[in-house]
């Protein structure tokens, strides 16, 4: 009886393998696997070296069978306070992206900046069974208010909260941010500087305000400062700006600490037909598309978001490896770009 013909063979797959993604990292596949899994023991240099290669190599892991043995969802709880917030909605794509790398879904909620919403938006998400949360807390007493679970899956504070006692956190350097946008606007001659931020609640922005008024007394400026709070929105920070430019003594320059700080300062530019940068300079603080599309480019003072993002991802994965470790604290530096919106004080 004649052989039956096999079918051609199938040809060989062109995604990238674990080898792949271990000899671009420069570790071992072991390495590679236990980052993939959440594993412990994986430095986080080499974490974030498997992570960014298996990212430009595309490569998707698929780990749900170990994972149901193991009793883990492969899911990561996300809550942030404003997904209309340019810089939170950033981080949550860098957090779906990792995800999708390492083989995780996240589900994500937002708090309204409400601390009893963000309790219940965490119960929803413990109900879910994630392993693992990331949060833009709230509140810097994050967990104090009556009702909080007692007991959290493992869980990252970023953002907000620097320093808490009881959870990792992975913030920007918000004092250096603070310092290097009114470091800037003193060297090109500005004295009365106003800084605008959205509130003095957080400690973030009170770090924000700390490196303005370290800068002010650093070139003997410190009777000087204009410390201006607008609100938790773009049209309450239009208004502070507006009032303060009714003062006697006008500032030359601003100094937005927040994004919506920095939307609102331009909106009361515009209402008060003042001309930018002829009669007034203005530093932002975060960076957009639009910062370099209308004119003047705006000098921004700008946080390192997939940087805070693969961070706060790999401390995450850590802290699921080995829950009883130490807190961990993670500073990440901001950039700064000078561009046309802040120029030399014309005498």
């Amino acid at each position: 009886m004649p052989r039956k013909r096999r079918g051609p063979t199938p040809s060989r797959s062109s995604s990238p393998t674990i080898r792949d993604v271990a000899r671009r990292a420069g570790v071992s596949t072991g390495t590679v696997s236990n980052v993939l899994i959440g594993e412990r023991g994986v430095r986080l240099a080499s974490r974030l070296s498997v992570m960014k290669a298996a990212e430009a190599l595309g490569y998707k892991s698929n780990h749900m069978a170990s994972s149901l043995r193991r009793g883990h969802t492969r899911t990561i709880g996300v809550v942030v306070p404003d997904l209309s917030n340019e810089f939170f909605s950033g981080l949550v794509t860098h957090w779906e992206s990792q995800a999708a790398t390492a083989g995780y879904e996240i589900l994500v909620a937002s708090s309204g900046d409400n601390p009893e919403t963000e309790t219940r938006r965490i119960q929803s998400l413990i109900a879910r069974r994630v392993d693992g949360l990331l949060i833009a807390a709230a509140r810097d007493d994050f967990g104090a208010i009556p009702g909080f679970p007692g007991v959290l899956p493992p869980a990252v504070l970023v953002d907000r909260a620097a320093g808490h006692k009881r959870f990792d956190t992975v913030s920007s350097d918000n004092v250096a941010a603070g310092y290097e946008g009114t470091a800037h606007l003193i060297k090109l001659g500005h004295r009365d500087i106003a800084l605008l931020t959205s509130a003095d609640s957080h400690l973030h922005l009170r770090d924000r305000v700390q490196g303005y008024r370290d800068a002010l007394k650093e070139h003997g400026l410190a009777d000087r400062a204009r410390l201006v709070i607008g609100g938790r929105s773009v049209e309450a920070c239009r208004v502070a700006v507006e009032q303060e430019f009714s003062r006697p003594r006008r500032p030359t320059a601003i100094f937005a600490s927040t994004f919506f700080a920095t939307l609102g300062a331009i909106k009361a530019i515009h209402s008060l037909g003042i001309a930018l940068p002829r009669d007034i300079s203005l530093v932002a603080f975060e960076h957009s598309e639009w910062a370099t599309v209308f004119q003047p480019y705006l000098t921004a003072v700008a946080q390192r978001r997939e940087e805070l993002a693969s961070n706060s991802w790999s401390v995450l994965l850590d802290r699921i490896g080995s829950p009883k470790a130490k807190p961990r604290r993670v500073k990440i530096p901001v950039n700064f770009s000078i561009r046309d919106s802040a120029r030399p004080l014309q005498s």
